[in-house]
């Protein structure tokens, strides 16, 4: 009886290891989906509206939804600090302390590069650099898709095949 629980847990936590794959790959996809919203937004208050970025920034973690809010919560927080250190450097902050995101290394540089000219060039600077970013991130956010089709049912299948395995070997 003890060796069934015991197999059942190891078939169980191993599964849970490859369900974890496809969820994180699910939240890389919404979390550039968001991104791309919130580029989107970016560029209409900036270019449009001239909405000056403090007051963007804290609409943006408002209307944004999890996880991206809490990246620009972390830029909103770190706003008051403006005069002591960068638009840059509080974005980049916020880029590097934000794990929830579960970019790529070359997301996370699009998105730092795109803090370089927030609120730093004219609207129409400030709105291709916006474009530029989005268009990345839209490719970016297709690759992610495609992984996901082609890879999550590997990362589901392959949990649940290595606690068989270890299961057989064990018994």
């Amino acid at each position: 009886m003890l060796s069934i629980v015991g197999a059942i847990l190891i078939i169980g936590a191993t599964t849970a290891v490859g369900l974890s794959g496809v969820w994180r790959m699910g939240l890389r996809i919404r979390s550039l989906t968001g991104l791309l919203t919130a580029i989107e937004t970016m560029k209409s208050e900036i270019c449009d509206r001239l909405t000056p970025m403090p007051e963007l920034i804290e609409q943006l973690t408002q209307e944004t939804s999890p996880p991206v809010d809490r990246f620009f919560q972390r830029v909103s927080e770190e706003m008051a600090t403006i005069g002591l250190q960068s638009f840059y450097f509080i974005w980049k902050a916020a880029v590097d302390n934000s794990p929830e995101l579960e970019l790529t290394a070359s997301e996370k540089q699009t998105l730092t590069d795109l803090g370089r000219s927030l609120g730093r060039y004219d609207t129409e600077q400030q709105r291709d650099a916006l474009a530029y970013a989005g268009r990345r991130l839209e490719s970016d956010l297709h690759r992610a898709e495609e992984q996901r089709r082609t890879q999550g049912r590997v990362h589901a299948v392959l949990g649940i095949v290595v606690g068989v395995f270890v299961v057989i070997i064990l018994l």
